[in-house]
């Protein structure tokens, strides 16, 4: 059986640890700042954006991996008798997962997977690719079981504000402008069947009362999220204070397998602004 390769774009923003633990792949999407490009989690940085937008009143762009650098991967891991699953960017936001697959087109034995996510919930489908490697599964039967899981992400996070997600066209004027009046908060949720972004619920109050309340929200339906691993990430900015709270309502509510505290990269964090906080798991 052949030796199967992990990839992931730079969008699963998984902690370098584990990156190098499951010896997992990653390509990195482009970062724009002004007339210069950088490579997301590579030489740019969320403290980048955040200064860049401050500084300019500009949302950063981002851009695809290009189909000539996945290319360049799967050949070289075909050339050696490797296969390779490959997760990407929801394609409703991206077209890194389209450019997958235009260079997958060119091998017999790589697999593309649309994990219709973002962020370290797409993390959770590429740690579940690696789960499956190590029971020795190949990768077309890694890339059936993990396509199984994708409805079964649960992708929401909360924000302080809308004003990066209205910056990147994402959120009408209006909807930020009545958010800012009535003091919404508003937690965003990821169609898992689309990938497509959409207010989950409007929460009102000091955004410390509101990570709680969210977390709280997250975690109400216990018996029905799969508790081998969950993650709890951040675009940074948020009170160290709340970060021990969500880890510890999550540790009180089950005996998960992982834990995992995560950061936002560039790429999210440019779309999101700081002071976002997510707790995403697999539903079971």
């Amino acid at each position: 059986m052949k030796e199967v390769v992990i990839t992931a774009d730079s969008t699963c923003d998984l902690p370098p640890q584990l990156i190098k633990k499951n010896n997992i792949i990653i390509f990195p999407l482009s970062v724009l700042l002004g007339d210069k490009s950088y490579k997301d989690g590579v030489d740019a940085f969320p403290a980048d954006i955040y200064s860049y937008v401050e500084r300019t009143g500009i949302l950063p762009k981002t851009a695809a991996v290009t189909p000539s650098q996945y290319y360049e991967i799967f050949e070289k891991a075909s050339a050696q008798g490797k296969s390779v699953v490959h997760i990407g960017l929801s394609s409703a936001i991206s077209s890194s997962y389209q450019n997958a697959c235009i260079a997958a087109a060119e091998f017999d034995s790589v697999y593309c997977i649309d994990s219709k996510s973002l962020c370290t919930a797409m993390g959770l489908l590429v740690l579940k690719a690696c789960d499956f490697r190590e029971k020795g599964f190949d990768a077309k039967k890694i890339y059936n079981r993990v396509n199984s899981l994708v409805p079964k992400v649960s992708t929401t996070f909360v924000l302080e504000s809308l004003e990066y997600l209205h910056k990147g066209g994402r959120c009408s004027a209006a909807t930020k402008f009545s958010a800012n009046v009535l003091g919404i908060k508003p937690s965003i949720a990821v169609d898992s069947t689309t990938g497509k972004l959409d207010v989950a619920k409007k929460y009102r109050g000091k955004m410390d009362t509101v990570y709680k309340q969210y977390i709280n929200d997250c975690l109400k339906d216990i018996n029905k999220i799969d508790t081998s691993r969950i993650v709890i990430a951040n675009s940074g900015g948020i009170n160290p204070e709340i970060l021990s709270f969500a880890k510890g309502v999550v540790e009180g509510r089950a005996n998960f397998g992982e834990v995992i505290l995560a950061d936002a990269m560039c790429t999210i964090s440019s779309h999101c602004g700081p002071k976002t906080l997510a707790v995403f798991y697999i539903k079971k």
